[in-house]
């Protein structure tokens, strides 16, 4: 019921109907470009193990273990879980890619249980969002998304998101230009507050001493002030011991930047990548063993 091999094939069987329908209707397109790429999409849980995939009963989740009940039902969980999982597994499914996915089960929602047409507004609003979702899940798993779409198909989504990039990056460019402005408008005395407010967030940050957030000093790309970029850890390796002390390896992704001087704001990988500035960081982490097993003391029983 959750084997990673018949999702991909169910995907490629609904993502070659679609290919049928390439030349004729967009509606029939999207139709099943939709209803496969939901089981592209839990393919990355199933091939970590099916019990990723099974809803929280005792009854499915014996049952993605190997031990089915007899006559029984076990159910999946639903697509915003696999989303959500999908986020701490696959290290280029960015809170972008959950969004798009979002997007695109609106729309397949909305054709199925309403009087509306969301596909006739055309391919070009919808194809960008799932090609993009489909080439993060295909580079975890390894797979070629030519394979799994076609060339043509292919080709076309990714033409589209080369145009809505550079769209992107002309938005970008246009807000650091805008900043750049307000820095040289501001007075002397001004500058010396906004400059105090970074020393602030520097602090505030270093003082929570998050597990899954952090920051990364970056020069803004509008001021050139040195400020703080907002990270979080997708994935990480397995601790290492080394004398008193455990070692590990964290990957950080860029989340979004604020400059207290030019009031520059950058949302989401796509735009920090758009300002060029780097997405990527690595880390290596310590914390002692005494940490590390501060909480596996002798339990208490109560009849000593």
């Amino acid at each position: 019921m959750w084997e990673y091999d018949g999702f991909i094939a169910k995907a490629q069987l609904y993502f070659s109907r679609a290919a049928d329908h390439r030349t004729a209707d967009d509606g029939v397109l999207a139709h099943w470009l939709l209803l496969g790429l939901e089981f592209l999409l839990r393919a990355p849980l199933a091939k970590v193990h099916p019990t990723l995939l099974a809803d929280m009963n005792g009854e499915s989740i014996m049952a993605a273990a190997g031990y089915p009940k007899p006559n029984g039902h076990p159910t999946s969980i639903l697509l915003r879980t696999v989303v959500e999982r999908l986020g701490v597994i696959v290290p280029g499914f960015t809170k972008e890619r959950a969004a798009d996915v979002t997007y695109l089960a609106g729309l397949r929602n909305a054709e199925a249980h309403s009087s509306a047409s969301p596909y006739e507004r055309g391919v070009e609003l919808w194809l960008p969002h799932f090609t993009r979702v489909v080439e993060a899940v295909c580079d975890h798993l390894e797979l070629d998304p030519a394979d799994m779409l076609g060339d043509a198909l292919l080709d076309h989504g990714r033409a589209l998101v080369d145009a809505a990039d550079k769209r992107l990056v002309h938005e970008v460019t246009q807000r650091i230009k805008a900043a750049t402005q307000i820095r040289a408008s501001l007075p002397d005395e001004e500058l010396i507050v906004r400059r105090a407010r970074i020393g602030t967030i520097f602090q505030g940050w270093n003082g929570l001493n998050l597990l899954h957030e952090a920051v990364e000093q970056v020069r803004c790309p509008a001021c050139a002030e040195d400020i703080p970029l907002e990270l979080r850890s997708v994935r990480s390796t397995d601790g290492r011991i080394e004398e008193d002390w455990v070692f590990r390896d964290v990957v950080y992704v860029a989340t979004a930047l604020f400059c207290p001087v030019c009031t520059l704001k950058l949302e989401g990988t796509a735009e920090i990548h758009a300002a060029g500035i780097q997405q990527q960081y690595l880390r290596t982490e310590r914390e002692s063993l005494e940490e590390r097993y501060a909480d596996y003391g002798e339990p208490e029983y109560g009849n000593d």
